[in-house]
């Protein structure tokens, strides 16, 4: 059942809910990994479980990921942050470069 709160009971069940993030306002924003929908407090679904918990879920029809498949939309993926040749060998020169630089680190 969809759960109808005024807004600070919302603000703290995001709280209270997402083990994951920390929620400081309802415009905090969040992006589902699945959907790749961008979403903010007031958009995520809040449904009231049977054991008087709350559930929450991504607002997009169709699309059921919780909080665990959300991230912050500042936070990069570690696709985008790794080079894309990351699976390649070092080379040599590149060996050589490293033992120098940590040559000059201890001395």
């Amino acid at each position: 059942m969809v759960a109808h709160l005024k807004l600070d009971d919302r603000l703290a069940v995001l709280r209270a809910e997402d083990r994951f993030r920390t929620w400081r306002a309802l415009d905090d924003e969040r992006r589902c990994i699945i959907c790749k929908r961008k979403f903010n407090g007031r958009q995520v679904q809040i449904r009231r479980a049977s054991n008087r918990k709350y559930e929450l879920r991504c607002p997009t029809e169709g699309c059921n990921s919780r909080p665990h498949l959300w991230i912050c939309p500042a936070t990069p993926l570690v696709s985008h942050v790794a080079e894309s040749d990351w699976w390649r060998p070092v080379g040599k020169k590149h060996e050589r470069r490293a033992l120098v630089t940590a040559l000059r680190a201890y001395g």
